[in-house]
């Protein structure tokens, strides 16, 4: 695939719907009461050490949805000094008993992401998000295996990422680290571009308040998804949809490259 398929004109009206939409993320989300804000009171009520490790477990797992949201894209060889930068807007849907207790079933996460085409086919990714009051952290690799050119054959990338997110609301305090890899096979369409993903990682999980802190855990997880990305003139939307234990994440996003 070649590289202009993903990359897009840098001019500035791009620059200023970019601009636009990144603010309009953060503070839509900033409106929204954090979502853990009831972790303290949760697990004080666990009945036991057990059932405090169920309801961290359960927490884990959602934590792990959300630090992977839109780990996933269209990518391809970008070439040496090629930057990419986007923004996304990624939508969760949880269950774990601490997020419900504070009327919490959907997350909504805006996410900064960015692309640097290194050598070898590697490039240098990253991101930064922003949940309801803290701050998301990513930095990985991604390599390019094979280039395609023909429109049914895929163009195959792996990747690598490990992010933190450390959140403290009040006197609730939790640190969450995940470390992800996976596969995405992207097809070389003009215009349209799909592409399907998997992989797998590993969230850990420690308390840092109430009656059990210091306790933690660690889950895993299998994510599939799948997208397309459209270029209109000097705009790349895209649309992506992860699956976790069966249950659907959404990704949209809006890219400029150069």
């Amino acid at each position: 695939m070649q590289s202009k398929i993903y990359k897009i004109n840098s001019g500035g009206k791009m620059k200023k719907i970019l601009s636009v939409c990144l603010v309009l993320s953060f503070v839509s989300v900033a409106v929204f009461a954090n979502p853990l804000d009831k972790f303290n009171d949760v697990m004080n009520s666990a009945g036991s050490h057990s059932q405090a490790r169920m309801y961290l477990d359960h927490l884990s797992k959602d934590m792990g949805k959300v630090m992977t949201g839109g780990n996933y894209g269209v990518s391809g060889n970008m070439g040496l000094g090629s930057l990419d930068i986007g923004i996304n807007l990624n939508t969760t849907l949880v269950g774990n008993e601490i997020m419900r207790a504070e009327g919490t079933s959907r997350l909504y996460v805006p996410t900064v992401r960015a692309s640097l085409g290194l050598v070898y086919g590697f490039d240098l990714i990253g991101k930064y998000a922003y949940f309801y009051g803290s701050n998301l952290y990513g930095l990985g690799l991604r390599y390019n295996v094979y280039e395609s050119s023909i429109l049914f054959i895929p163009s195959i990338t792996v990747q690598g990422m490990y992010s933190f997110l450390n959140i403290s609301s009040n006197s609730n305090k939790v640190n969450n680290n995940n470390i992800a890899f996976g596969a995405v096979a992207t097809f070389p369409v003009p215009f349209v571009t799909p592409y399907i993903g998997v992989g797998w990682d590993r969230t850990y999980t420690k308390a840092k308040s109430s009656n059990y802190e210091g306790l933690s855990t660690s889950t895993d997880k299998m994510t599939y998804g799948f997208g397309v990305a459209v270029s209109i003139l000097m705009i790349k939307g895209s649309l992506g949809i992860a699956y976790n234990h069966g249950i659907p994440n959404y990704t949209v996003g809006l890219n400029l490259g150069f």
